[in-house]
């Protein structure tokens, strides 16, 4: 799917940039910028999404607080792990998205995983330049998660850990 996918972007992209103008009109350019720009976020669902449907069909029931995230790693040079973070069990499981033949049985595994146990305090804000989320402190050290809506589901991120919602004074 994600080949097809690829396949179907840089031939549109080459179609645009390459074919004159002279053959090309505006009414054909603008469904064919638009039809890219699906594809693009389509390339995405089939990179990265993981369902609530996947989650419960993997742990074996459906988790207690779940949305989706992206984990910022320890190495400032590799990507996000992006996944649907669950709070299940007494600890919080990132999932992420499996690919390929295993899809069909396995359609997401565990990439992460804490104990809410050894969380000590949560932070709202800017994780990275561009992006707004969260951050986990376990004592001496932090986990960030980017997450835009963090600052509006704050309740949520806070019974996911488990805990009350702080009074806002």
């Amino acid at each position: 799917m994600k080949t097809i996918i690829r396949i179907l972007i840089i031939a549109e992209f080459a179609l645009i940039i390459f074919v004159p103008g002279v053959y090309m009109s505006r009414l054909l350019l603008i469904p064919l910028f638009l039809s890219m720009g699906a594809l693009v976020v389509l390339y995405w669902f089939a990179m990265f999404w993981v369902s609530k449907k996947d989650v419960a069909k993997v742990l074996g029931k459906q988790p207690d607080v779940d949305f989706f995230v992206g984990k910022l790693p320890a190495d400032p040079t590799a990507d996000l792990s992006r996944g649907r973070l669950c709070s299940v069990d007494g600890r919080l499981v990132l999932m992420k998205r499996v690919d390929g033949k295993e899809r069909a049985t396995t359609p997401c595994k565990e990439d992460w995983t804490l104990d809410i146990d050894t969380i000590t305090s949560v932070g709202f804000g800017k994780v990275l330049p561009a992006r707004k989320g969260f951050i986990l402190y376990i004592n001496d050290d932090e986990v960030s998660f980017t997450y835009s809506k963090a600052a509006k589901n704050k309740e949520m991120i806070y019974k996911a850990i488990g805990w009350k919602m702080p009074e806002q004074g």
